[in-house]
């Protein structure tokens, strides 16, 4: 079976680099026209699965048209807590956001951040997803389905699953940018057969 998993379209948070997590955003208008472009370009797939945020619901209707979905709770983006809805600016001066800008200056860890979901807490939850992902569509008799998540999720998933291993930010996929993958019903692990590059291959 293939899973080919997309990062959703932009939204107005991205542009502003605001952590949006759990925030239920809309697709920015450039998101929109970002997904209708990129949609041609995708492989066809036989079902979607996707997180049940609004930004990954209109990316996929966009991707792929008239394709059946299933709603797939675990497959949401991380909680960032307090930092949610905010960027650097308005967090600067922030005790807890300096600390962990700190730690790693010029580029944050985000499997390690002070608020919200640890890391441990999103990849265990999204691996429920895959599971949940691969059984569904091993019953259906699917073939190659798509997986339309968030950039956190995705690297979170991949870091435990993908194959050949890559660390976290290896994984980062720009918006409507993602992978074509092999998924092995055994042990889950996924090896990428090809990558999309999304707004960055536009």
């Amino acid at each position: 079976m293939e899973l080919v998993i997309i990062r959703h379209g932009t939204t107005r948070g991205n542009l502003e680099k605001r952590f949006i997590g759990t925030l239920d955003v809309p697709l920015a208008p450039q998101g929109e026209e970002l997904a209708r472009r990129v949609g041609p370009t995708l492989p066809a797939v036989e079902h979607i699965y996707r997180s049940p945020l609004m930004r990954c619901r209109q990316t996929a209707e966009l991707l792929w048209p008239g394709v059946e979905e299933t709603v797939v709770d675990e497959l949401r983006e991380s909680d960032f807590g307090p930092f949610e809805g905010k960027n650097h600016e308005e967090l600067k001066d922030d005790p807890l956001y300096q600390a962990w800008i700190g730690r790693a200056p010029g580029r944050p860890d985000f499997a390690d951040m002070p608020v919200g979901e640890s890391a441990q807490q999103v990849t265990e939850r999204v691996s429920r997803g895959l599971e949940q992902v691969a059984a569904d569509a091993a019953a259906r008799g699917y073939r190659r389905v798509g997986v339309v998540s968030h950039g956190g999720a995705i690297m979170a998933l991949l870091t435990k699953y993908g194959r050949p291993e890559r660390d976290y930010y290896g994984w980062m996929c720009p918006n409507c940018g993602g992978f074509r993958m092999a998924l092995d019903p055994d042990t889950l692990a996924l090896t990428v057969l090809e990558e999309f590059r999304g707004e960055k291959g536009l």
